[in-house]
Formats: structure tokens, C-alpha cells, sequence
């Protein structure tokens, strides 16, 4: 486990040029979940007046979780992607007698890496822009800082869980394939 760790790490640091598009999309996600929340008391008192303070609470939670899981799927996709081209990496490794388990926690770090990173990125970002725009008198509804930690406490855990969910088929399935057919790949 930990050798497995450790070879992801390092490559995740090799690969990440191709993690980009994955934080990108991911941290976009976040920052509109943090944004949700960190505004929410604000929206729902505002949505009071209207009589319908729920349903529009529910529908931004919804939207913006949403858009996050879309930023969690371009993580899986690229995961996909990623043990596609090292199809002949896993079979020599496989050859070679290293069980299936460190090989899986190691391309599973990518993933979750990308995701992290993404989620943290966009969750920062979010939080000064929202606090920025409350300083400002921009934010009418009002940001609060347990929003915001919320916000990001689920950015960042949503991310995680589906990036490992998302990632675990194709990993699982690479890495239990027979060497040789690995290595003609």
C-alpha cells in the first residue's frame, strides 16, 4: 500500500499537464457549490419573501452539485484515458509479480489528486470572491462563514468520494487482466 501511494505521487507529479482539465472542471463545480452555500442563509430569507424559500434553496443545491459531479466525471474520464496509455506500464508490472493492490491505490491517486485539487482550488476561490463581493455591498443576500466552510467541507468530500467511485471500475478491471494482455495493448 504504501509503495503504491508513493508511485502515485510521483507520477501524478509526471502526469500533470493531463490533470489540468480535470481540477479545472472540478474547481469550477466547487467554487459554485461554496458560492451556494456560503450564500445561503441569505438566498432563503430572500426566497421567504417570495413563499418559496425551500424549493429554491433545494434547486440551487441541486444545480450546483450538479455542475460539480460533471467536474468529477472529466476526472474519471481522464482516468480512463490515463490507464489506456499505460495499459503496457500495468502489464509489465503485473509480469513482474506486484499484486494488484498497490497497483490500484497507485492509479487511483491521480484521480483523487486531480480532484482534490481542483475542489480546494475552486473552493478558495469562491470563498474570497463571495467575501470580497459581501465587503464590497455586492452581495446582497449576505455570506456567512459557516456557509462557506460547509461549502467546502462538500466540495471537497463530494469530489473525493466520486472521483474514487468513478475511477475504481476501469482501474480494477486494468489491473486484473492477464500481464500479456497488458503488454500486447
Amino acid at each position: 500500500m504504501k509503495f503504491g501511494l508513493a508511485y502515485g505521487i510521483l507520477s501524478s507529479r509526471r502526469r500533470a499537464k493531463e490533470m489540468l482539465l480535470p481540477a479545472v472542471t472540478t474547481a469550477t463545480g466547487a467554487f459554485l457549490v461554496v458560492i451556494v452555500f456560503a450564500m445561503s442563509a441569505g438566498i432563503k430569507k430572500q426566497s421567504a419573501s417570495l413563499g418559496h424559500a425551500d424549493e429554491m434553496g433545494r434547486a440551487i443545491v441541486l444545480i450546483a452539485v450538479t455542475v460539480l459531479l460533471v467536474g468529477v466525471v472529466e476526472v474519471a474520464v481522464s482516468t480512463t484515458r490515463t490507464i489506456a496509455h499505460r495499459a503496457r506500464e500495468i502489464g509489465v508490472l503485473g509480469a513482474n509479480g506486484v499484486p494488484a493492490r498497490p497497483v490500484v491505490t497507485a492509479l487511483l491517486v491521480e484521480p483523487v489528486v486531480a480532484a482534490v485539487a481542483g475542489a480546494l482550488g475552486g473552493a478558495v476561490l469562491a470563498a474570497v470572491v463571495g467575501f470580497a463581493l459581501d465587503a464590497a455591498g455586492m452581495a446582497s443576500s449576505g455570506v456567512s462563514w459557516s456557509g462557506t466552510l460547509q461549502g467546502v467541507l462538500i466540495a471537497v468530500g463530494v469530489s473525493i468520494v466520486a472521483a474514487i467511485v468513478t475511477s475504481i471500475v476501469p482501474t480494477y478491471r486494468a489491473v486484473n487482466q492477464p500481464p500479456i494482455k497488458s503488454l500486447t495493448a
